[in-house]
């Protein structure tokens, strides 16, 4: 069985890329399912919508009181995490701390365009993930002071 996420040698030695014996280390102890071998699926963590209050608009008095952004990001890793063998958080990319990070850069700052909002978070968060990982991160201004927009403005910058 071919292990995604894991070194030739450690596939080869029985070990699941992090020096754990294939069912020691993890929270169910089961190896990886078959079929799941190398570029045969996508892998993928979806934060589906960080909540952020942001000072954001063209104009000061729009940028006055903060308005609800919503950031998603998906990241596509190039092989299994550790953390599908280990159950360890550190193994893997926290969404929590991706949410403090953006929560972080954005208090008491202002930003004039969700172009630009988008592409600082975006350079936060992709220098946190590994090698070979691809993101894609989005800024969603919640509601736009334009009537006749109903569900928000996005803007997306993704890796191909």
């Amino acid at each position: 069985m071919q292990h995604d996420g894991a070194s030739a040698a450690g596939a080869a030695n029985g070990t699941n890329g992090t020096g754990d014996t294939n069912g020691s280390g993890g929270a169910s102890g089961t190896a990886l399912p078959e079929g799941l071998g190398a570029g045969s699926r996508e892998v993928r963590l979806d934060v589906q919508a960080i909540r952020l209050a942001v000072h954001l608009g063209c104009m000061p008095a729009e940028r006055a009181i903060p308005q609800e952004v919503e950031v998603g990001i998906a990241i596509r890793f190039s092989e299994l995490p550790p953390a599908c063998w280990t159950d360890a958080l550190e193994d893997t990319v926290c969404y929590a701390e991706l949410a403090a990070l953006a929560r972080e850069h954005c208090s008491g700052r202002e930003f004039r365009l969700i172009e630009r909002l988008a592409l600082e978070l975006y350079g936060l968060v992709r220098d946190r993930l590994p090698r070979g990982a691809r993101l894609e991160l989005s800024v969603n201004k919640v509601a736009p002071p334009v009537p006749e927009i109903e569900r928000g403005v996005r803007f997306t910058i993704a890796d191909r």
